[in-house]
């Protein structure tokens, strides 16, 4: 979530808690405890708060931590912890989370001066809940807060669909077509410079 954030294959390892809770939908995958199970992989194709342009990638992978495909970013979610002090501040926010009935809420703050989401501030204040659906897919809603920014909080929300295609490692390389091109001008400039070694110390044919 630096230079303006978002949508990415991203990896989410959430830290589940472990007090056995009765599960107000019963139609839903559970874990041991009975918390709902969030893991899986999931399309995240519209830009949200804290991923990236989704020209970097579309895909979320959930299980006890969030990582970032782009970069390799990893953001930890604490449940029921409390913020450090403001002094302490990271690329994408400390976060903390609860559970709510079946939901899981994370609170997000603590944010680089640096990270910003069309011109927040240090400040910014999220607010994320993903309720897992019966059909696999985890419903996604967030609230912005900045005073410095924004007049009022703003929200949106949006369905992450369950895909059971694996999430790759990110490489600048891979899928690249531009490589090809780089190396034929490498091999043109390299001939061209030979050519031009010829000509300076007349290696042409005598008469």
């Amino acid at each position: 979530m630096r230079n303006g954030i978002p949508a990415a294959l991203t990896a989410i390892a959430l830290l589940l808690g472990t007090a056995p809770v009765a599960g107000a939908q019963d139609d839903i995958k559970r874990m041991p405890d009975g918390r709902p199970d969030l893991h899986g992989n999931y399309d995240a194709a519209t830009l949200t708060p804290l991923q990236r342009p989704e020209d970097y990638g579309e895909n979320l992978y959930l299980t006890r931590v969030i990582l970032i495909e782009m970069n390799h970013d990893a953001r930890i979610v604490r449940l029921n912890d409390e913020h450090p002090s403001p002094e302490e501040r990271k690329w994408l926010g400390d976060s903390v989370g609860w559970w709510e009935g079946d939901t899981l809420v994370i609170d997000s703050v603590n944010f680089h001066p640096r990270t910003f989401l069309r011109g927040s501030t240090q400040e910014l204040h999220v607010t994320e809940r993903l309720t897992l659906q019966p059909n696999g897919d985890i419903l996604y809603q967030f609230t912005m807060d900045d005073p410095a920014t924004w007049e009022t909080p703003w929200s949106g929300e949006y369905v992450w669909r369950n895909r059971p295609e694996l999430v790759y490692e990110y490489a600048c390389h891979e899928g690249n077509y531009a490589m090809g091109n780089t190396l034929r001008g490498a091999r043109i400039l390299e001939a061209d410079a030979a050519a031009a070694e010829v000509g300076s110390t007349g290696g042409g044919s005598g008469d």
